[in-house]
C-alpha cells in the first residue's frame, strides 16, 4: 500500500509543477515571448491562461509617438493599460520588433517596483506588486523604451494583457492583445470597426455616438491617456450617445464591458 501511495505521489508532480508555475511564478511576471508579436511566434497569455484573447486599441502606446515616429537612440516614455472592473490582478508583456520580427530598442522598469525587463531589455512585464489593480476600472503599467541607436524602419509595439479574476486557476482570465506604431494617429482612424462596438465619429468635436450588439446594461468609462478614469456611467440598449465637450482636446479610450476603443477630441 505504501508503494502504491508513493507512485500516485510521484505522478502528481507535474500537475502541482504546472499549476505552481502558472499562479505563482507567473504571477511575479511573465516568463517571456508571450506579447502574440511574430517574433515571439504569435505565442501569447492563452498558452497558460484558458480562452480566447480579444484584440484592444492602444493599450500599449506611447504619448510622444502618438504623432510623430521615433528618433534613433532617444528614450520615450510608455504606457500598457489594462481595464477590467472585475479583475483580482492584471498583468502583461511588451515588446518592439522592426518589419521583420527582430527585437528593437531597450525597455527599462519604471519607478515603484511595478515593472521588470525580460530577455536582456527586449522586452517587458510586470511584478508581483504591480500585478494588483490600482483603480476600479483597472490599472496602467509605465515604463521607458529606448530607440535604437539607428533607424530600423517602422517598429510595431505589441503587449498581452491578462485581466485575471485570481481563483487561483487558469480558467476565467481574460487576455488582451495590442499593438502600437509610432505615428499612427496621422494615418487615420477607421470610425466603424466590423465588431460589437462602434464608436463615431472619430475624430469628434465632443458628441459621440456608441453603437454595441447587446441591448444589456453596460458599464461605460472613459480615459485620458493616462489611464484615469474622466467620465463613467451605465448604459442600456445598442445605441448610446455621450457628451465628452467639456475634456480638453486629445487621446482618450472608451471602454465598454471588455472592450475598449480609442477616440480623438478635437
Amino acid at each position: 500500500m505504501r508503494k502504491h501511495y508513493n507512485l500516485l505521489f510521484i505522478l502528481s508532480i507535474p500537475a502541482l509543477f504546472l499549476l505552481f508555475t502558472s499562479e505563482v511564478l507567473y504571477h511575479t511576471g511573465s516568463p517571456g515571448g508571450k506579447t502574440g508579436s511574430p517574433g515571439d511566434n504569435g505565442n501569447n497569455c492563452t498558452d497558460c491562461h484558458s480562452g480566447t484573447p480579444v484584440t484592444e486599441d492602444f493599450w500599449i502606446y506611447s504619448p510622444e509617438l502618438l504623432t510623430t515616429n521615433y528618433v534613433p537612440g532617444q528614450t520615450y516614455s510608455m504606457f500598457v493599460i489594462g481595464v477590467d472592473a472585475d479583475a483580482n490582478k492584471i498583468g502583461f508583456e511588451a515588446t518592439a520588433e522592426d518589419a521583420s520580427g527582430n527585437k528593437v530598442g531597450t525597455f527599462m522598469a519604471g519607478g515603484m517596483g511595478f515593472t521588470q525587463t525580460l530577455n536582456g531589455g527586449t522586452s517587458i512585464t510586470h511584478t508581483a506588486l504591480g500585478s494588483t489593480p490600482i483603480a476600479d476600472t483597472g490599472t496602467i503599467f509605465v515604463f521607458n523604451w529606448t530607440a535604437p541607436p539607428t533607424n530600423v524602419g517602422e517598429i510595431t509595439f505589441y503587449a498581452a494583457v491578462n485581466t485575471a479574476n485570481g481563483n487561483g486557476s487558469t480558467s476565467g482570465d481574460q487576455i488582451h492583445l495590442s499593438q502600437f506604431v509610432p505615428g499612427s494617429i496621422n494615418v487615420g482612424i477607421s470610425e466603424n470597426k466590423e465588431d460589437d462596438l462602434k464608436i463615431f465619429p472619430n475624430p469628434s468635436e465632443g458628441i459621440v455616438n456608441i453603437s454595441k450588439n447587446s441591448v444589456s446594461e453596460s458599464d461605460l468609462t472613459v480615459l485620458n491617456v493616462n489611464g484615469q478614469v474622466v467620465f463613467k456611467e451605465k448604459t442600456n440598449g445598442k445605441q448610446t450617445k455621450i457628451d465628452l465637450s467639456f475634456l480638453k482636446k486629445g487621446v482618450y479610450f472608451i471602454q465598454i464591458d471588455q472592450s475598449t476603443r480609442r477616440i480623438i477630441l478635437r
